[in-house]
């Protein structure tokens, strides 16, 4: 029996629902209905789900546990789930300042704490991350943060990527373990993504922030039997934690410094970098290049369009500040940049994915997120509605496809490249008002991302001619 089978037999049965008006309802002879409840066939459209609903009066809910049985029956449990997660990734990402938690350093206020310190409960591992944490920060040279810890820490988390965290100079390591227990991933649906989820706001706070991963059963890594799996260390502390930070210690000696220092050190080379972080616009030019000459099939997901195949050299130079280094050299850089962006959309192997709010959002302030706001004015009026009608024609070509419904914030958006081999994240810090780009090592995100792109339903985009008409209506 199917998910859906399952779901539709059991309202079937307890609303006492007669199956021969039921297939009359929907258009079918009785022994297909049979075949349907029986999960022997699925139904032919969700539209014939939801006729099913309204004859049987389900409720809200009841339809949509329904329609996501369905979904489940055609494309799979796993499919389905991570699908439905990285949709949810993306929806739920709002990295701006309003949105993290502030703390208060107080380096003035010390905590008691001897050569080891016993942490008994909740509150003393917290008050005493929170102390060593503060201490770290305030150093003014050398400041070195090492965490071998789970992003679910969500206290530590957000005690360091903090609005009042702006310090440029600290350097935080961080490991991370990635889940390689398909079981483990049901219960806890898509562990790793949200591991990421979680993470996204330490690159977009602290400027030297690295994490590095490696794979095991993360219920055998982080489960109760487990004595002190999580560890902090900074310049003159070692925390030791248990997974659910209720208990722990923490150690001052030089000696043992060292010691867990060297291990970190150990554990460190043993790991693999997730993501890396491209620091500059010349550089930003560089990995757009090289990841576009290697590209197959490919998607560039992103609810305010990639306007840059449309900017013409005119544009560069009127937009460009004058302020910006070596100016000129920039300009030529760019305008090769943009040339090969051209050839890039003109072989069609990318799906560029963007929504109505995205341009509209670019018609009312003229900025292009993808590149520092330092270095391009706005654009005007005139120019904002030219790039627009140019992007109207790449979507005649059906190079450009523009979603139904936006899938995330226009205003704190986290864009996405991805091909089969490569692919980035993008998205503004809070702090710098600068982009962040980030490079995704790990494989398994690779194909989670680019699996959800695939597989987007063509119901949620507009058709070339709705997008047109929409466009033109806008302008």
């Amino acid at each position: 029996m199917s998910e859906f089978s399952y779901v539709l037999s059991r309202h079937v049965h307890g609303k006492n629902i007669k199956t021969y008006a039921l297939a009359q309802y929907c258009g079918l002879d009785r022994s297909n209905m049979y075949k349907i409840i029986n999960g022997k066939r699925k139904p032919t459209s969700l539209e014939m789900v939801h006729k099913m609903a309204r004859f049987m009066h389900l409720s809200p809910a009841e339809e949509q546990e329904l329609e996501e049985a369905y979904q489940i029956t055609l494309t799979g449990y796993d499919n389905y789930y991570r699908r439905r997660d990285v949709m949810n990734f993306f929806s739920e990402f709002n990295l701006s300042a309003s949105s993290l938690t502030s703390f208060k350093y107080r380096t003035d206020q010390d905590v008691d704490m001897k050569e080891t310190t016993v942490l008994a409960s909740s509150s003393k591992v917290k008050q005493a991350l929170f102390h060593i944490i503060s201490a770290e920060m305030g150093r003014q040279t050398d400041g070195h943060i090492r965490l071998l810890i789970q992003p679910e820490a969500s206290f530590l988390i957000n005690l360091i990527s903090a609005e009042s965290q702006a310090d440029t100079r600290i350097h935080i390591e961080h490991i991370i373990c990635l889940n390689n227990n398909s079981e483990t991933t049901q219960s806890q649906k898509n562990y790793n993504l949200n591991c990421l989820k979680q993470i996204l706001p330490l690159y977009g706070s602290c400027p030297h922030y690295e994490c590095f991963y490696y794979y095991d059963d993360i219920s055998a890594r982080t489960g109760k039997v487990t004595l002190f799996p999580y560890m902090v260390i900074t310049s003159r502390h070692v925390c030791l934690m248990t997974a659910e930070l209720d208990r722990g210690y923490i150690i001052r000696s030089a000696a043992s410094l060292r010691m867990f220092s060297d291990m970190f050190a150990d554990y460190r080379k043993a790991s693999t970098i997730l993501l890396n972080q491209i620091n500059s616009v010349a550089e930003q030019l560089s990995y757009v290049e090289n990841l576009l000459r290697e590209c197959g099939t490919g998607f560039c997901f992103q609810m305010t369009p990639c306007f840059t195949p449309f900017i013409t050299l005119s544009m560069a130079e009127k937009y460009i500040t004058i302020d910006a280094p070596a100016r000129s050299a920039f300009i030529d850089r760019f305008h090769g940049y943009i040339k090969e962006m051209n050839t890039w959309q003109e072989q069609g192997k990318t799906a560029c994915i963007f929504s109505y709010d995205g341009v509209r959002h670019f018609l009312e302030t003229g900025k292009i997120n993808e590149y520092p706001k330092d270095v391009y004015l706005s654009f005007d009026m005139h120019d904002r509605v030219s790039l627009i009608r140019r992007l109207i024609q790449s979507c005649r070509n059906g190079h450009y496809r523009m979603l139904r419904e936006s899938i995330g914030n226009v205003e704190h958006e986290l864009y996405l490249f991805v091909n089969q081999q490569n692919g980035y994240l993008m998205f503004s810090s809070p702090y710098t008002r600068q982009p962040v780009y980030l490079n995704i090592e790990e494989p398994g995100l690779l194909f989670t991302f680019y699996d959800f792109c695939e597989n987007l339903d063509d119901n949620m985009f507009y058709t070339p001619e709705e997008t047109e008409a929409l466009l033109n209506d806008l302008i």
